[in-house]
C-alpha cells in the first residue's frame, strides 16, 4: 500500500516539474513577443542608432526651416525618440515635443483627414493653429537644442 502512495506522489511531482517547466516556456514565448527585438550585432545596432540620430537631426532642421508644421515635427521626432536607447532621457529634456504631440494625436490623418468635412478640417487646423502659437517658442528651442546635441 505505501509502495502505491510513494508512486502516486512521484508520478504528481514529475507531471507538476514538467506542467512547471511548460508555464515556463510560455512566459518565455510570451516575453519574446512582447519586448521589441534588438539587433544582437553590435554593429548592426550602432548603424540602426545613428540612423535616428540623423534622422533627429533632420527633422529638427526641417522644423526649424518651416518645412513642415510643428505638430507633424514634434509628432515624428517622437516618434523617432521612441526608439532611442535613452528614450526617457529625451522625454525629459525635450517634454515640450511630447506635450505637442500628445495634444494633437487626436487629429484625424491622410483618408480619415479626407473624409471629414471642410468645416471639421477648418476646426482641427484652427485647434493645431492654436496649440502650435502656444508652444512653438519652446519647440523652436528644443529643436535647436536637438541640433546641437545630435549633430551629423
Amino acid at each position: 500500500m505505501t509502495m502505491w502512495i510513494l508512486a502516486a506522489i512521484a508520478v504528481v511531482a514529475l507531471l507538476g516539474g514538467y506542467a512547471l517547466w511548460l508555464h515556463y516556456q510560455l512566459w518565455q514565448q510570451r516575453r519574446r513577443k512582447t519586448t521589441p527585438s534588438e539587433p544582437s550585432d553590435p554593429g548592426v545596432r550602432e548603424e540602426q542608432h545613428l540612423a535616428r540620430v540623423k534622422s533627429l537631426y533632420l527633422l529638427a532642421d526641417a522644423l526649424l526651416e518651416e518645412k513642415m508644421t510643428a505638430t507633424e515635427g514634434c509628432l515624428r521626432l517622437c516618434a523617432i525618440a521612441a526608439h532611442l536607447h535613452d528614450s526617457e532621457q529625451f522625454r525629459r529634456e525635450y517634454g515640450v515635443l511630447f506635450r505637442v504631440a500628445e495634444a494633437t494625436a487626436h487629429f484625424p490623418i491622410l483618408d480619415d483627414w479626407k473624409a471629414l468635412s471642410p468645416e471639421a478640417q477648418r476646426r482641427y487646423t484652427r485647434e493645431r493653429q492654436e496649440i502650435e502659437a502656444r508652444y512653438m517658442e519652446a519647440v523652436v528651442e528644443a529643436a535647436r537644442r536637438i541640433k546641437q546635441h545630435y549633430p551629423l
